[in-house]
C-alpha cells in the first residue's frame, strides 16, 4: 500500500471564500486534496505523525485557485509569438513594429501581428493592405485587433487566399471598396484563410507546445482552471487531444474544462472526461464586439448613428441552435455584447427552457456587457449565469460613453447582476485582455483604468465587493463547470488548488489590487510556480 503524500502549509492565511471572511491558519493536504484547515500547531502535529512535509509560506495570503472562465488558449498561445501590437498608439507605430519584424523574417512567411487598437490613435481608423504594404512589402501580413473579430491583410496575404476584386466572387466577411477592390480589412472567416494558407510542417506538435508555453506563462498568475474557447478554426478533436497529451506527459498545470465554437461533431455531452481535461459547452456568437461597433445594440450608436451592429443569426435559426444543444444536455454559452444580442439570446433560451424544464441548467451568457433593466428582469427567472470580463472597464474607459451615450449606466452593470441574483463568473477573453486575474479583481472592486483614474470610479453604483471579485475567479467559476463539489473553494476533501499571494487582496488599499504579485501556485498541492 503507497503511503499517502502529506503536506501542512503553515505561516500563511488561508481564505476559504466559502463564506466572508473565513480565514485559517494553517491547511493540510493528504495526496491531492485538503485534508484539513486548521491551526498551525495542528498542522505540524499531523505533519510529523504522518511523516510529512511542511511548507512555509513566509506569511503570504492564500486564495482558491483562479479560474478564468472565458479565455482563447490556442489564440493567446499563438500571439506569444506574434507581433505585439497592444501598446502601439498611431497607424506609424504599428508600421515601424511590423517592418522590425520583417527585418528578421524569411521573405515570403507570414508574419502576424496582434492586439492593435485603432481607438489608441490620433486617428482612430483601422489601417488597410496599404498600410500592411509599406511596412512588408516582401511578406504577407495580417493583423489582428485585440477584439478578435477584426483583421486586416496586406496585398500579399490577399494573393495568397485567392482573395481578389468583387468581381471575381465574393468572400464572407471580407470588406470590399466602392471599386470592388478588397481594403485588407476582414473578419474572422476570412482570416482563417490567411491563417490555413501559411500552414506548413509538424502544425499539431507546433500548436501543442505554444500551449504548454502559454499554460506555463498562466500558472504564473496563480490560475489553476480554465474553460478555453476552441475557435472554428481549431478541430474539436485535436484540441482535446492537446491537453491530453499534455496532461498524459505530466505538463498540464491547470484543468481544463472546455467550450467549442461548432457544434461537437460526435456524440458528447457535457461532462465528458475528468478532473484535468473535461468537455464543457458549446459556444454560440450572436453579434460582434463594442470596439468595432459590431455589437448589436437596439438603438444606434451614440458616436455612429447610422450603425447599430450586427447579427450573426435570426431568431429562428438561434432558436434551433440552443434546442438541438439543449436536448443534446450540452451547456450553451451565448456570446452577447449588445442589449439587442442579448434579447434575443435570452428569448432563444426562454424557447427551450420552458418548453421541456431541465434541472440543474446553467446556461452562460457570456459578455453581457449591455444589460437593459426589463432583460435582467427575464433574466432572473433563467438559470442563466453570465460570464463577464472586469478589466473591459480598466482598458475601454477611454471611450466606451462615447459609443453608448446615456446608457453607459447599463454598460458593464455588475452589481445590477449580481443584486438580481445572478452568477457572474470573472474572465480574460485572452487574449483579447491580460490574462492576469488580479488585474480582473481590481478593475470589479474600482472600476477605475490602470492609471488609477477616474477619481471615485467609472459608474461606482456598479462596484463589487471584494469578496464578490474574488468569487468571480474562484467559487463562482467552479459553479459553472458543475464543479463546486470538488474546487472554487478552500475545504476538506476538496482539490488542493490555490494561489499564494504576497499582500491581502482584502486589506491593501483598492489601488493596490493591481500590484499584488502571485509568489506561488499549487494544483493538486503539487507547486507549479514560484516567483523565488
Amino acid at each position: 500500500m503507497i503511503k499517502p503524500l502529506i503536506k501542512a502549509f503553515v505561516n500563511g492565511q488561508f481564505y476559504t471564500m466559502r463564506e466572508e471572511g473565513e480565514c485559517f491558519e494553517a491547511l493540510v493536504t493528504r495526496n491531492d486534496k485538503i485534508w484539513k484547515l486548521t491551526t498551525a500547531a495542528e498542522a505540524v502535529g499531523i505533519a510529523r505523525e504522518n511523516g510529512g512535509e511542511v511548507v512555509d509560506l513566509k506569511g503570504g495570503t492564500v486564495l482558491p485557485g483562479f479560474i478564468d472562465a472565458h479565455q482563447h488558449v490556442q489564440a493567446y498561445a499563438g500571439n506569444l509569438a506574434k507581433v505585439n501590437l497592444r501598446e502601439v498608439n498611431s497607424v506609424e507605430e504599428l508600421k515601424e513594429k511590423i517592418r522590425e519584424r520583417a527585418a528578421v523574417t524569411p521573405k515570403g512567411e507570414l508574419i502576424q501581428g496582434a492586439a492593435f487598437d485603432q481607438e489608441r490613435f490620433p486617428v482612430p481608423e483601422i489601417p488597410t493592405k496599404e498600410d500592411l504594404d509599406e511596412a512588408a512589402p516582401d511578406h504577407p501580413v495580417l493583423i489582428t485587433r485585440y477584439c478578435l473579430h477584426v483583421n486586416v491583410a496586406n496585398s500579399k496575404a490577399l494573393a495568397m487566399t485567392g482573395i481578389g476584386s468583387k468581381s471575381d466572387g465574393v468572400i464572407e466577411s471580407v470588406e470590399y471598396r466602392e471599386d470592388g477592390q478588397p481594403s485588407g480589412r476582414m473578419g474572422e472567416l476570412a482570416a482563417t484563410k490567411v491563417v490555413n494558407a501559411a500552414k506548413s510542417g509538424d502544425e499539431y506538435n507546433k500548436i501543442k507546445e505554444m500551449v504548454a508555453d502559454a499554460l506555463q506563462e498562466e500558472v504564473r498568475y496563480g490560475i489553476t482552471g480554465i474553460h478555453p474557447i476552441q475557435g472554428k478554426s481549431v478541430n474539436l478533436l485535436e484540441a482535446t487531444r492537446v491537453y491530453q497529451d499534455l496532461r498524459d506527459e505530466g505538463r498540464l498545470p491547470v484543468r481544463i474544462y472546455m467550450g467549442y465554437d461548432e457544434f461537437p461533431p460526435m456524440g458528447v455531452r457535457t461532462g465528458l472526461g475528468d478532473e484535468m481535461v473535461k468537455f464543457g459547452f458549446y459556444k454560440i456568437y450572436t453579434d460582434g464586439s463594442l470596439g468595432a461597433r459590431s455589437a448589436r445594440f437596439s438603438r444606434p450608436y451614440h458616436d455612429d448613428p447610422s450603425q447599430r451592429g450586427v447579427m450573426i443569426h435570426t431568431q429562428e435559426s438561434l432558436n434551433k441552435l440552443i434546442s438541438t444543444a439543449y436536448e443534446r444536455d450540452i451547456q450553451i454559452g451565448i456570446h452577447a455584447i449588445g442589449d439587442e444580442a442579448v434579447d434575443m439570446a435570452v428569448t432563444a433560451l426562454e424557447e427551450s427552457y420552458y418548453k421541456n424544464p431541465k434541472e440543474d441548467i446553467r446556461f452562460r451568457l457570456i459578455h453581457a456587457s449591455l444589460v437593459r433593466e426589463d432583460l435582467i428582469e427575464r433574466m432572473k427567472k433563467l438559470p442563466m449565469m453570465c460570464d463577464v470580463q472586469p478589466t473591459y472597464v480598466s482598458t475601454n474607459i477611454s471611450w466606451s460613453d462615447s459609443r453608448v451615450g446615456e446608457r453607459a449606466e447599463y454598460l458593464f452593470a455588475w452589481k445590477r447582476l449580481v443584486d438580481a441574483g445572478l452568477v457572474l463568473t470573472g474572465s480574460s477573453d485572452a487574449p483579447v485582455e491580460p490574462i492576469n486575474p488580479l488585474l480582473g479583481i481590481y478593475a470589479a472592486v474600482t472600476r477605475k483604468g490602470y492609471d488609477e483614474k477616474p477619481e471615485g470610479g467609472w459608474h461606482p453604483e456598479n462596484k463589487l465587493t471584494r469578496f464578490e471579485a474574488v468569487s468571480l475567479y474562484t467559487k463562482n467559476g467552479a459553479y459553472a463547470s458543475f464543479e463546486e463539489n470538488i474546487k472554487g473553494t478552500l475545504e476538506e476533501g476538496k482539490l488542493a488548488d490555490f494561489a499564494v499571494l504576497d499582500r491581502d487582496v482584502f486589506r491593501v488599499p483598492e489601488n493596490d489590487i493591481q500590484k499584488i504579485k502571485v509568489v506561488k501556485t499549487y494544483l493538486g498541492a503539487a507547486e507549479t510556480f514560484s516567483l523565488e
